[in-house]
């Protein structure tokens, strides 16, 4: 068996927000999971024979995933991921590097964009950003 991963065996489910999610999403393409830190500046002056070289010190961790699906009117996930998306409703999403892998786990709110090309099928962007709202602390790599 290989060690090297591929991308298309990362895997995304979706759920109910408060639980861990358990549908896999199959209608995706690209999937991109990033993890970003906000920092404080800690930079001090030093003994003034120099500019400071800047530090800082992480503040907050960010877990955001953006992913695409292909506009399929028959897949009720795609649907209810749009309808959660409009409603400013949070879902549950679970990522995974592949099938026994690790990656986020929390519940999100979604915003996607909805481009209609001249030329190629409609594949609708969703971004999404974890939420406390519905009782779980956002995980980042589980």
């Amino acid at each position: 068996m290989a060690n090297t991963k591929m991308g298309f065996e990362g895997q995304l489910y979706y759920g109910v927000a408060g639980s861990t999610a358990s549908t896999l999403l199959e209608n995706t393409k690209d999937i991109t999971v990033t993890r970003d830190v906000e920092r404080g500046d800690t930079t001090v002056r030093g003994d003034s024979s120099a500019p400071p070289i800047g530090t800082g010190s992480v503040t907050k961790r960010m877990v955001n995933v953006e992913f695409t699906m292909i506009h399929d009117i028959t897949d009720t996930a795609f649907a209810a991921l749009k309808q959660a998306s409009a409603n400013g409703t949070g879902v549950a999403l679970r990522g995974k590097d592949h099938s026994s892998g690790k990656g986020p786990d929390a519940d999100y709110t979604l915003s996607h964009g909805d481009p209609w090309p001249l030329a190629g099928e409609q594949v609708v962007t969703f971004t999404a950003e974890p939420t406390r709202d519905y009782g779980r602390a956002p995980q980042s790599y589980v």
